[in-house]
Order: structure tokens, then sequence, then C-alpha cells
């Protein structure tokens, strides 16, 4: 839900600024209708004006690249301004659905009630699960301080970008939990992904982020946890995502916004 907003704030700006870059279409000389005409290989434009029709020049000609630039930018100012418009009011007219929004809504008698979220049922059970005590990675946390929004603590920014996401999405999850996992040859090994998430059916999904690819004993091991994972049933793009760092340590938000998406319609039983 707040994702949501946000993601209209990014809009709502990222339109304004495109109108800001867009105005100099009102600074522009007003033309005519442009009109091509197709004569062999060549195309000879003209503009009209009332019951004139002006010669442009074929269709590389400055004249004629004018006159399609001023509608091109007089079409796209329109089209911006319609969308800022029904953003404003999407976002005026949304209504949050947290249940402090809610208890605040209703009249006060309702406070001393309704204290409790009320969610559904098999809802408030994956909250349970995702929040009971379970074995954890005892690794130690790098020199670093990353915490997600609720005060756990992760190991990266990229799993801080995920954990986040996930949280503003109200998915549940166990951070760094340690599973067991045995392949078809009775071996057994303890695993430690990144992020495990129980959906509404009872199926697990989990994430790992790499941040040190760039180390090949770091990728071999990564590859090895492919391995395990398989063995367990976990399947790349099916109910196993990755991401990762580039070789310069930057993270891409929107490949972890994708993933998140992906997981939100897993999550909650919805085709993918």
């Amino acid at each position: 839900m707040n994702e949501f907003k946000e993601a209209i704030k990014r809009e709502q700006s990222r339109i304004q600024r495109l109108i800001d870059l867009t105005d100099q279409v009102e600074h522009l000389e007003k033309r005519g209708a442009l009109i091509a005409d197709k004569r062999g290989s060549s195309i000879y434009c003209y503009e009209r004006r009332g019951q004139s029709k002006i010669y442009l020049g074929k269709s590389d000609s400055e004249a004629a690249r004018a006159c399609a630039a001023y509608h091109f930018l007089t079409e796209k100012s329109n089209r911006l301004m319609i969308d800022k418009s029904l953003l404003e009011k999407l976002i005026q007219d949304y209504k949050e659905y947290n249940h402090e929004a809610i208890i605040t809504a209703l009249p006060t008698s309702y406070r001393t009630i309704l204290n409790e979220d009320f969610n559904n049922e098999r809802y408030e059970e994956l909250k349970r699960w995702a929040n009971e005590e379970y074995p954890k990675n005892e690794a130690p946390f790098p020199d670093s301080e990353t915490y997600l929004k609720d005060g756990r603590r992760v190991r990266s920014k990229g799993e801080c970008l995920h954990g986040n996401i996930l949280i503003d999405m109200g998915i549940p999850f166990r951070y760094d939990s340690m599973i067991m996992i045995t392949d078809g040859y009775g071996n057994s090994k303890w695993i430690s992904p990144d992020f495990l998430i129980q959906c509404f059916d009872r199926s697990l999904i989990i994430i790992e982020h790499l941040g040190r690819l760039f180390d090949k004993g770091y990728a071999i091991d990564f590859g090895e946890k492919c391995y395990w994972y398989l063995q367990a049933g976990f399947i790349l793009g099916k109910n196993f995502f990755v991401t990762s760092d580039d070789i310069h340590g930057g993270t891409d938000s929107q490949a972890i916004w994708e993933v998140a998406k992906a997981i939100e319609r897993l999550f909650y039983g919805e085709p993918q």
C-alpha cells in the first residue's frame, strides 16, 4: 500500500519534470496541420493554414521537422497535463486500508474494542510463522550497519531494498533463516537463504541477493547453494529468485522491484 502511494508520488514528480521540459511548446509559433504528400520515393510536406497550403520542403527539411515537432510537443504536453490531473485525483481519493487508518475513520466507541487488525486468518498465521523463533545464520555481520525499516539488521543494501519492499507490500518473511536440505543421495546440509517466504497456499519462496560475485570463491559457493536448493524443489524463476550487485557494487533497484512484483503474485496465489 505504501509502495503504491510512493509510486504515484514518483510518477507525479516525473511527469512534472517532463512538463517543465516540454513547456517550450508555449514559446513556439503556432503551426497548422502537417500534410505529407508521397510522390515516388520522396515525401513533400505542406502546412495547412486556414484555406492556404504552404510548401515546407521534403520530409527532412528544417521547416517540416519544426512543424512536426510543434504538434508532437503539443500532444505530449496535453497528455502529461491529463495524466497529472488524473494522478492528483487518484492520490486524493485513495483510501488507506491499514489498521490505524480504519480505526481513525470509525467512531471513538470502536477504538477500545478494535485493538487488533482483524486480517484474514491465514494471513495472521503467515505473520506468526514469519515472526516465531527459527534457526538463524550465525555468521558475523559485516562492519557496515544496515537495517530494515522494522529494525531488523541485514547484511547488504541489496537485502535492505528487498526487505523494505516486502514490508511495504505486507509480505511476511524470515530473514537469514537456516533450512535443512537432503539431496537424492541422502546427504544433508544446512542452507541459509536471504529471505524465506511462505505463501497463502503454503508453498515456499526463496530470495537471494548476491553482493560479491566478483569473488570467485563466493560465486562457487553460490553455485553449490543452487544445487541444494534444486534438491528441495526451488527452481530459478519459479520459486527461487536471484538479484545481484554489479562488479562495482551497484544495485539495480528496478530489478529488485520486478522480482518483488512477481513474488507478490505468487504470495497471494495470483497467476503470473
